[in-house]
């Protein structure tokens, strides 16, 4: 496994690890080989304010040497080449195959999770040339939760399951991925209830008159060990735009996931849904529901309460 940091961790449109010139790639792909893991950490002076020097992501990196704009969307790659602080940078690059994610409640900082490893390197030579890193510092890497992404220019399945590093990197698939254009699962294991909420015209977004809708939202229940990652999957099928969802609850995300396993949290998922049903939610299918303020509130306090039994029922047998 490697080391190196970017400016932020967007596979799905910059798929490759770059390099300054000739001579610091032909080192990586000397001292490396081909399926190579490169752990990705943002820097501490660049990036989204949240990553700056946390370890957020996971990629495989081929051999496969390049001229960066083939393996970056046209898109980023104009947008790169249009700013001047960007252009001309990182243009010797080494295709990605994979990626992964790391949920955002597994987010380390590269000192505590590599502090050998990182402390060995100046920061400038981790992203100019990359390091190696310790085989029993890989180990604290390969436990964290991560979920597959996409890699630009790769075809291939993407299983979007939640599981350990370890375990995504297995040759047998946990949980197998549907047919259709949208599915996630997860392994077994600590859990948390969640809603998320639609932010935006939700008028617009239903095609129905303002005053139909007044007062209400679009809000999706359920449960995962990452409510932030289950966020992030689902926004990433939509376009940009004043559509995005949040995560309603729960309101802080401290700690580990109150439930042990997926049916103690399916107790409180299924009082959720009950409660929204029974009240006059609309169901927009699947998991999805149009409610109003006061019933959401009422809507998370019933599955807390049905998923907390469930867990001291569970505790008492």
């Amino acid at each position: 496994m490697w080391l190196t940091s970017f400016w932020g961790f967007d596979p799905g449109d910059w798929g490759c690890i770059g390099f300054a010139d000739e001579s610091r790639r032909s080192r990586y792909l000397r001292l490396s080989r081909p399926g190579t893991l490169v752990a990705i950490y943002v820097t501490k002076g660049r990036g989204p304010e949240e990553m700056r020097g946390k370890v957020v992501g996971v990629l495989e990196v081929s051999h496969q040497a390049g001229h960066a704009r083939e393996f970056i969307s046209g898109d980023r790659w104009a947008e790169k080449e249009s700013d001047p602080e960007y252009r001309g940078k990182w243009l010797f690059a080494v295709r990605a195959t994979r990626a992964w994610r790391i949920i955002p409640e597994d987010w380390k900082p590269v000192e505590e999770l590599f502090p050998t490893t990182y402390r060995d390197s100046n920061p400038e030579f981790i992203g100019s040339y990359g390091v190696k890193v310790l085989d029993a510092e890989a180990q604290s890497l390969f436990r964290l939760q991560v979920y597959e992404t996409p890699v630009y220019g790769q075809t291939g399945q993407i299983d979007g399951t939640l599981r350990q590093l370890a375990t995504a990197l297995s040759p047998s698939r946990a949980v197998p991925p549907a047919t259709g254009p949208y599915w996630v699962g997860e392994t077994d294991g600590p859990k948390h209830l969640y809603i998320l909420e639609l932010k935006g015209d939700t008028a617009a977004y239903l095609g129905r008159p303002a005053d139909q809708v007044e007062g209400l939202t679009i809000i999706k229940v359920g449960f995962s060990r990452s409510p932030l990652s289950r966020r992030d999957q689902i926004q990433s099928a939509y376009p940009l735009g004043q559509f995005e969802w949040a995560v309603r609850y729960p309101e802080s995300i401290v700690g580990p996931p109150p439930y042990p396993n997926a049916r103690v949290a399916i107790a409180g998922e299924d009082a959720m849904k009950k409660r929204l049903v029974e009240e006059g939610a609309e169901v927009l299918g699947g998991e999805f529901f149009l409610a109003d303020d006061g019933l959401v509130i009422r809507t998370w306090y019933a599955g807390k309460f049905a998923a907390d039994s469930a867990n001291a029922a569970a505790g008492s047998t």
